[in-house]
């Protein structure tokens, strides 16, 4: 996953896909989302997966979310956090969903190293930039809110110090980026979270980012 293209999905808000919708779907595809949800009440699990599988490959990135949820919550199958984490990658680049599941495995470390400032800024984008639809802005905003209240003032304002760009190179590594969040930022001259422009002035208030940021 190119972290160019997510950067493109982060600053420019190019439109991402975040539900089988009947605006965005043509009737195939309609007709296959209806089965999936059938057999998935009928517990045929197996295929409600396979079309999940064949809907992501016709390029429905909800899809690629539907199959990672399925992973994550052991429907059907053994709770597998790491295969959940490859299926949002899949759609991160496409689908706010797929950003904010991907913010609770490392809110909550699930198949990954946990990582709050991470998630915190994970929602946070969502929400300042209202990217999806209502409902995933919503459900973003639950988890930011429970970030703000629960992740201490010192460490969101060392996220707020971080580059978009170390967030996504973070995101694509699974954690692993062997640059540090100042070397993302100044190789590619990029602001700081906290200097986007996301906040009335003085809002975010005064604070000294850390060395390595």
């Amino acid at each position: 996953m190119p972290v160019t293209r997510f950067l493109l999905l982060l600053f420019l808000l190019i439109p991402v896909s975040t539900a089988h919708s009947e605006e965005s779907a043509d009737n195939t595809t309609l007709e296959l989302v209806k089965k999936a949800l059938s057999a998935e009440a009928a517990g045929d699990y197996k295929t409600t997966y396979s079309i999940w599988e064949s809907l992501y490959e016709k390029g429905d990135y909800k899809a690629a979310v539907s199959a990672g949820l399925m992973h994550r919550q052991g429907t059907g199958m053994p709770v597998d956090y790491v295969k959940a984490m490859d299926w949002y990658l899949r759609a991160v680049n496409y689908n706010a969903d797929a950003m904010n599941n991907i913010g609770i495995l490392y809110r909550d470390g699930l198949g990954i190293k946990k990582n709050r400032k991470i998630s915190y800024l994970l929602f946070l984008t969502i929400h300042m930039e209202g990217m999806g639809d209502e409902e995933t802005v919503m459900r973003a905003n639950r988890n930011l809110r429970q970030e703000i209240d629960e992740l201490p003032l010192i460490e969101r304002q060392e996220a707020l110090c971080y580059s978009l760009g170390y967030m996504a190179a973070y995101v694509e590594s699974r954690g692993n980026t062997q640059k540090s969040p100042r070397e993302i930022r100044e190789t590619g001259k990029q602001p700081r979270v906290r200097d986007l422009g996301w906040w009335a002035s003085g809002e975010v208030g005064e604070f000294t980012c850390p060395a390595n940021t």
